[in-house]
Order: structure tokens, then C-alpha cells, then sequence
């Protein structure tokens, strides 16, 4: 189904998305991508037919501008998480060796290389990152099925692993946003149904509950805030892309597949930028309609 190569969709605000388009630059991939805002640029990242790291980057309303090897010469066979926090734009992903890595730069500058995540995490899965209130968190599924979290002050090193409370279990990548006044970490649960769990800045996470709505999914899901909300992304049973947000306190709304018939049979990325709510996907084929 589809191809390897990386397609986008965008939205403004309480508009409906305009259509699948393809990522200036003839990249393609095997895996899912990542994707931030950061300064002036939307960045889009992802993992190489090669396996190595690529870095595609667009001002708003402007093209990509090419994808360019991310310094650091960094390999991996998974999907990556990207985050913007404070005057870096942070890229993590899970090394050949399946412990978790972070790579950084400043805006307009190269990145400066990878580096071990402290607190000696292994996982054999994508992570997932976020930048809330004054600190980077980095989520991830640890080899015994439990969802984990580290966290940094801006130029200050990873104070170590935390399982996130409330007991969850995933065989899959978890997503993460920050909104409002608290943090979001979403998962698919061993029953395929979607699952959310959020804290305040400093307070223990309060317990896993199901996103209304009732999607149910057997990939990853993408987080993203934008305006008055948050939105979750994920692909559906029949491959088709699909959309689900709530505002600060309330409950999420319900499904709605996103605009531009896309079909993949991979996850989704999601960042906002700019006036737009941005999705990201590999191999996103449009059925054609007679």
C-alpha cells in the first residue's frame, strides 16, 4: 500500500485539512516520521531507506527545502521524536544498541551530536517528547511493556527513568504533548483501544483513562496542541487517517477521519506551526474516485 515517500496535510484552525501533498525533496523511508516547530521553520524528520537520520525543514507557506543528514551520523531502525524546547530543537531515537539517544541544535546552526539519554534506558521501540512548563520530558515502552519517563531542565542533564503512574501497558510507541496547564501521554493499550494519561507541571500523572470516542488501533498515535485544542491522530483499522481533539478540561469530541482521503499502513506524525495543524505520513496513497 502507498510507497515510501513522505506526504503532508494542514489545516487552520477550525478549518477542514486541504489535501495529501508530497515533502519537496524525493525523500523516502521505512518508518514513521517526527515533526516540530521550532523558531521559523517546520521540521520534519526521519529515518533514511539506509538508516540513517534526514532533517527536512519549510518556513510557513514556503516549500521544503531538501533533506540534509542530521550531524552526528547517527543510525537507527526506528522512528524518531523530535521536540522544540527553549533555544534547541531536540531529535531522540533509539540506537542500534536500543538505548535512547538525544541529538540538539540551535536555530540556523548544525546539530552538535548524539548523545545517551541519562538514566541508562533500553527500549526496543520509538520514543515519543515534549516540552511542558520548564522542562523536556522523553517517554518510552521499556522492554517490559511499562511506559516510562525522563526529564531535563534546559542545559542540564536527564535525571533518570520514572514509570509514569497509573500502571499502563503498551506494546507500542507512546505520543506526547504538552496543553494548557497540564502534559498529555497517549497510548494504544493491549486491547488496541487509545488511552490517555496527563499531569501538572510537577505532579505525579493521574491514572489512564480511554479517549472518548471509542478508535480503536493496532499502530502508534501522533499528539499535537494547536489553538483552544488538543488533537490525537491515528491510523484506523482500515488504514485511513483519522482525527480526534478536546479543549483544556473537557472531553474529546469523537473520530473523524482528516480530509484528503490518505490511506497508509503506518503511523502519522503531528506538530503545529505557525497558523496550521500539520500531519505528516509515509506511503499516504489517495484513492482515486471515478
Amino acid at each position: 500500500m502507498g510507497d515510501n515517500r513522505i506526504y503532508i496535510n494542514s489545516a487552520r484552525e477550525d478549518q477542514p485539512f486541504g489535501g495529501w501533498q508530497e515533502v519537496q525533496g524525493n525523500g523516502q523511508t521505512h518508518d514513521a516520521l517526527a515533526a516540530a516547530g521550532f523558531g521559523s521553520r517546520l521540521y520534519v524528520f526521519g529515518a533514511g531507506t539506509d538508516n540513517r537520520i534526514y532533517v527536512n525543514s519549510a518556513r510557513e507557506d514556503q516549500p521544503f527545502g531538501g533533506w540534509q543528514e542530521v550531524q552526528g551520523g547517527g543510525i537507527t531502525h526506528l522512528p524518531l521524536a523530535a521536540a522544540a524546547f527553549g533555544s534547541r530543537l531536540y531529535v531522540f531515537g533509539t540506537g542500534t544498541d536500543n538505548r535512547i539517544y538525544v541529538n540538539s541544535a540551535r536555530e540556523d546552526q548544525p546539530f552538535g551530536g548524539w548523545q545517551e539519554v541519562q538514566g541508562g534506558g533500553i527500549t526496543h521501540l520509538p520514543l515519543a517528547a515534549a516540552a511542558f512548563g520548564s522542562r523536556l520530558y522523553v517517554f518510552a515502552t521499556g522492554t517490559d511493556n511499562r511506559i516510562y519517563v525522563n526529564s531535563a531542565r534546559e542545559d542540564q542533564p536527564f535525571g533518570g527513568w520514572q514509570e509514569v503512574q497509573g500502571g499502563g501497558i503498551t506494546h507500542l510507541p507512546l505520543a506526547a504533548a504538552a496543553f494548557g496547564s497540564r502534559l498529555y501521554v497517549f497510548a494504544t493499550g493491549t486491547d488496541n483501544r487509545i488511552y490517555v494519561n496527563s499531569a501538572r507541571e510537577d505532579q505525579p500523572f493521574g491514572g489512564w483513562q480511554e479517549v472518548q470516542g471509542g478508535g480503536i488501533t493496532h499502530l502508534p498515535l501522533a499528539a499535537a496542541a494547536f489553538g483552544s485544542r488538543l488533537y490525537v491522530f491515528g491510523t484506523g483499522t482500515d488504514n485511513r487517517i483519522y482525527i480526534n481533539s478536546a479543549r483544556e478540561d473537557q472531553p474529546f469530541g469523537g473520530w473523524q477521519e482528516v480530509q484528503g482521503d490518505g490511506i497508509t499502513h503506518d503511523a502519522v506524525a503531528a506538530a503545529a506551526f505557525g497558523t496550521r495543524l500539520y500531519v505528516i505520513g509515509k506511503g499516504v496513497a489517495v484513492p482515486a474516485h471515478v
